[in-house]
């Protein structure tokens, strides 16, 4: 803004004080980024619809017996997000082979989701399917599920190609008990959607988490131990077995209470991969798609503390946080358009109708 030097001598100089001041806010307001306006509008909508990251129920996770007891003559429906190749190689009866990156479209195009009692995702470990189905969870499709260990459970074969040959007893021993410090609060990643309400921000973000490609996020620990530095690792355990041993480096944060906005939310950094572990993974790739929707940079610790002290794990905790044989059904598998039941009963394969888009009713 400026003036003539004849009307600067005729203007008070205390209006003249305040007008330049007045300019200078307003240039700096218009120069700053759309910041975390977006950010906090999300984060305000997904903890006043569900608070679901925070809720008793997470994760939302369902079992290959159930599964398997509803294929016939139930209201239930198998969508499998692996890719086309792994879903060939054997799928369950009846699934849906849909992609990550096509699923809103599938939920809102091409069948009605709430009229189907349980809709199940699956994948081989329960890991990008968990991604997969908390993303829809906060969307609202509150009939959606995550198949525990995943294709895994339900046939060896895939069992002995992820979770068997992903579980170590490498770090027993090697953990450490040194407890380390929260950041202090800082601002919420920055989010440009360009939308206003936090239902469009979310449905925006969504499809950008889905497009987003899970399998390049994923390390391992011993990633994670030759460059801990470059990674805001958190232990998502409760605080007296985190005391007990945790990942090097790692920084306790409370299941189900730390990821809001009157918790420890504003700790995370902005600038900086977050690495999230839990006990198998389960609950973590649920955090994982918090984190995506919100803009955080995140990497998926696959398989949890299974990945390194696997056996400690299976003799101290429930047989749900950990692997092993008795998780695995050997139900039958859809092989190229064929039902093999021999594992099971030994019976030939027969000729099943492999059902590619299925409706509710």
């Amino acid at each position: 803004m400026t003036f003539k030097k004849a009307h600067l001598q005729r203007i008070p100089l205390a209006i003249i004080i305040l007008l330049l001041v007045s300019c200078t806010g307003t240039e700096e307001k218009q120069s700053q980024p759309a910041n975390e306006n977006e950010a906090r509008i999300l984060l305000s909508y997904l903890e006043e619809n569900g608070d679901i990251i925070n809720s008793a129920e997470i994760p939302f996770l369902i079992n290959a017996d159930e599964v398997h007891a509803n294929l016939n003559g139930s209201n239930y429906h198998v969508v499998d997000v692996r890719s086309p190749r792994d879903f060939n190689r054997g799928h369950i009866a009846h699934a849906v082979n849909i992609q990550p990156e096509n699923i809103l479209d599938y939920f809102e195009n091409r069948i009605e989701p709430n009229s189907f009692q349980k809709i199940t995702i699956v994948c081989n470990d329960a890991h990008l399917s968990g991604y997969v189905a908390g993303i829809l969870r906060f969307l609202g499709y509150d009939n959606v599920f995550n198949m525990r260990f995943g294709m895994s459970a339900w046939h060896d074969d895939i069992a002995r190609r992820h979770w068997y040959a992903n579980i170590s007893d490498d770090l027993v021993g090697r953990l450490e008990t040194t407890p380390h410090p929260k950041n202090e609060p800082g601002p919420l990643p920055n989010l440009s959607t360009g939308k206003n309400t936090g239902y469009e921000i979310l449905r925006e973000r969504a499809q950008i988490a889905l497009e987003l490609d899970y399998h390049s996020t994923v390390i391992d620990f011993m990633d994670i131990l030759e460059g801990k530095e470059d990674y805001y690792l958190v232990n998502y355990w409760p605080e007296a077995l985190y005391n007990q041993g945790h990942l090097p480096g790692a920084i306790q944060y409370d299941p189900k209470k730390a990821f809001h906005s009157g918790a420890d939310i504003f700790t995370l950094p902005t600038d900086q991969p977050l690495v999230v572990y839990c006990y198998s993974g389960h609950h973590t790739v649920y955090v994982n798609a918090y984190l995506a929707l919100l803009g955080y940079e995140f990497r998926s610790l696959d398989y949890g503390v299974n990945a390194f002290t696997h056996q400690i794990m299976a003799e101290t905790q429930p047989a749900s946080r950990s692997f092993s044989a008795i998780h695995v059904r050997n139900y039958p598998l859809v092989r190229d358009g064929l039902l093999d039941m021999s594992d099971s009963r030994n019976e030939p394969a027969e000729k099943v109708e492999v059902t590619t888009v299925q409706g509710g009713c």
